[in-house]
């Protein structure tokens, strides 16, 4: 071989090492530069889950137990109708909360603590407690549909010395409620009765929201609105 063709085949292979090599580095950076982009992008995705997160500032338990302890005695009510006129209890309150169904679905949970998301809370007068507590053991307060999800906005615990005895939930955006004890009117809106498929309309009529609704309008809580109240299909 020639001096001049080696020259030549010199020059080009130190050309395509050249080449070989820039085009290692561009990779790199580029990888490099994409690899920190997903990685600004995933904080900002993170921090934003976080600012969408409510921060509920709830009422201490200390406060609230100490408002159990101070609050007025009242008494059980014969005419309030079953379970609440069999139940023993000296005070009735009620807690407005940001409820779910998975986490917080009454006032107190299963420890028997109150939960951290309680906003209000107001001990019911003898004339509150027995309007409301015979309205909700009433037949034509029930009998609609409810929604599948439960997010309450309403509880109401009953206490006797200082203890709770009993309470309920209620959601009116799905129209549903729960209840530590069983109450009978719930459950007289029967379908498919006796076979598998046996159901009961256990949703809240015209009749039982609108006690429901006066009760908060009183006390000024979540569901005193009517746009609050709406029944999701």
């Amino acid at each position: 071989m020639s001096i001049r063709n080696k020259f030549s085949s010199k020059i080009k292979k130190n050309n395509i090492n050249r080449f070989i090599i820039f085009g290692s580095v561009i990779l790199f950076s580029s990888c490099e530069k994409h690899t920190d982009n997903t990685k600004i992008s995933s904080k900002k995705d993170s921090a934003q889950i976080v600012s969408d997160i409510p921060k509920i500032k709830g009422i201490s338990g200390t406060e609230l137990m100490d408002y159990v302890k101070s609050s007025p005695i009242i008494k059980p009510n014969q005419n309030n109708g079953i379970p609440f006129s069999t139940l023993d209890y000296d005070k009735i309150i009620a807690y407005d909360f940001r409820g779910d169904e998975e986490m917080y679905d009454a006032p107190i949970d299963k420890q028997g603590n109150f939960i951290p998301i309680i906003e209000k809370q107001q001990f019911l007068s003898q004339e509150q407690a027995d309007k409301i507590l015979k309205a909700l053991a009433k037949k034509s307060s029930y009998g609609e549909a409810s929604a599948a999800c439960f997010n309450p906005h309403l509880g109401l615990v009953f206490f006797k010395d200082n203890k709770k005895i009993n309470q309920m939930s209620i959601c009116l955006d799905c129209n549903g409620s729960i209840s530590e004890i069983d109450i009978p009117a719930r459950r007289h809106r029967v379908f498919n009765k006796g076979t598998d498929d046996e159901y009961s309309f256990t949703g809240f009529t015209p009749k039982g929201k609108a006690a429901i609704i006066a009760l908060c309008k009183e006390l000024t809580f979540y569901y005193k609105s009517e746009t609050n109240t709406q029944t999701k299909k």
